[in-house]
């Protein structure tokens, strides 16, 4: 298993050698940095997943400098190396015993979000020698390998981050490989991949390349990392970690833990805008209100209650429009298309009776810290100018469930119907 990422930090030079060889004989590429009181010395890494580093980077060993040795590594995690995801903090040090020191200093200072998921101890009077020289290369490398080996949960998601990143090598070695097939000549084929690139763009956003070149290539690309990553399958070197990784599943899990579960595979607070496919909006005023019976032929309470299964005992609805494109590519001139949504929390979805054949309703997801449930009806869509839906979306469905409700809208409207006695 290839660790991604890994950050060193120690005081001493040959300390900091000898770990990083040992990283080294593991195939774990590290960045090491020898400390010092200049914190622009360490760059932010914020997809760091093991922080090697050593606990007395204060030179001494009175008692009244153990608070700032120990606020030192808080401060290079916050501050310096910045991480914004699961990581291990391996303390690399000749005193072992103050790891627990540093286990309760982070766990009571750091934000819930910014702490390590767990914390090891690798001990350098086992591997290094009165000269400051590791003894055997080899032998440190197994203690780190027995560290993740400790932590089977930990070791699987990064087994799992690192094929995803050997599927994305493959996925840009395959584009390298269909420019060299060209039969050009090796000084050519720089040109060969500007021009493939060019050409992957334009078949996935047609006319629209320019407006963000990026995404057009990622569009095309996407299919061919997709395939990558869903063929890939357990080794035998890492069956354990996997085996021991998966803890037991409770038979009936809180709503509340759905909700979290479903937001993270379905639900992206987005940053972009209502353009954005399977983008949700607010619903615009010049439709709210008053207005809202004009334009869909039922007052809101009637709609709310009858369409979209809300229940009875409440007037406060909050309406939505969901982004309806089929694709990346359909920017055309015109009104951008929409379906008339319902954004409900869980406690007011109305579970009586049949609901219309035409309402799609989204797994329950985590909304504002509440599970909610997005219900829309495919009898209500809307088309709205571009320049009405340049403001920022509550929140983006993600491609999967975008499918779902986009199969359901469309199966709806061209479903064949019979006349039966």
């Amino acid at each position: 298993m290839i660790v991604p990422t890994p950050r060193v930090i120690d005081d001493d030079e040959k300390h900091l050698a000898g770990l990083t060889r040992g990283l080294n004989r593991l195939k774990m590429a590290c960045l090491p940095v020898r400390f010092s009181a200049e914190p622009d010395e360490i760059p932010p890494c914020p997809h760091v997943r093991i922080v090697f580093a050593d606990l007395h980077l204060i030179p001494g060993n009175e008692a009244d400098r153990k608070a700032a040795r120990l606020a030192t590594i808080g401060s290079l995690i916050t501050d310096s190396i910045k991480p914004s995801g699961p990581y291990i903090v391996v303390v690399w040090t000749a005193y072992p015993e103050e790891a627990e020191d540093l286990e309760s200093f982070l766990d009571q200072r750091l934000d819930a979000a910014v702490k390590p998921l767990a914390i090891a101890r690798l001990d350098k009077a086992d591997h290094i020698d009165g000269e400051d020289e590791v003894r055997d290369v080899t032998a440190l490398a197994g203690a780190i390998r027995q560290i993740l080996a400790d932590e089977p949960h930990i070791a699987a998601l990064l087994d799992w981050e690192s094929r995803i990143s050997g599927a994305s090598a493959d996925t840009v070695t395959s584009i390298l490989q269909l420019a060299q097939s060209a039969g050009q000549r090796a000084p050519l084929v720089k040109d060969g991949i500007g021009e493939l690139l060019a050409r992957l763009a334009t078949a996935a956003a047609g006319e629209h390349v320019e407006r963000d070149r990026f995404r057009a290539v990622n569009e095309a690309l996407l299919p061919i990392l997709a395939d990558r990553i869903s063929s890939l399958r357990s080794e035998e070197a890492d069956s354990a970690d996997w085996q021991a990784a998966l803890g037991a599943v409770a038979s009936e899990p809180a709503q509340e833990q759905v909700a979290k579960l479903n937001r993270l595979l379905h639900i992206e607070v987005a940053a972009g805008t209502g353009t954005d496919r399977g983008a949700v909006i607010e619903l615009p005023e010049r439709f709210s209100g008053g207005s809202f019976s004009s334009t869909f032929g039922l007052e809101q309470e009637v709609a709310a209650c009858r369409q979209f299964k809300h229940t009875e005992n409440g007037s406060e609805f909050r309406w939505v429009l969901v982004q309806a494109a089929c694709d990346h590519a359909w920017p055309r001139p015109g009104p951008v298309p929409f379906h008339l949504g319902l954004l409900l929390s869980a406690d007011r979805v109305e579970k009586r009776g049949k609901p219309p054949a035409a309402l799609w309703t989204s797994p329950c997801f985590e909304f504002h810290e509440r599970p909610h449930f997005l219900h829309v009806n495919a009898r209500f869509p809307v088309s709205l100018p571009k320049d009405m839906v340049t403001i920022r979306p509550l929140f983006r469905v993600r491609e999967q469930l975008l499918d779902n409700l986009l199969f359901a809208v469309h199966s709806h409207g061209t479903r064949p119907g019979i006349i039966s006695l």
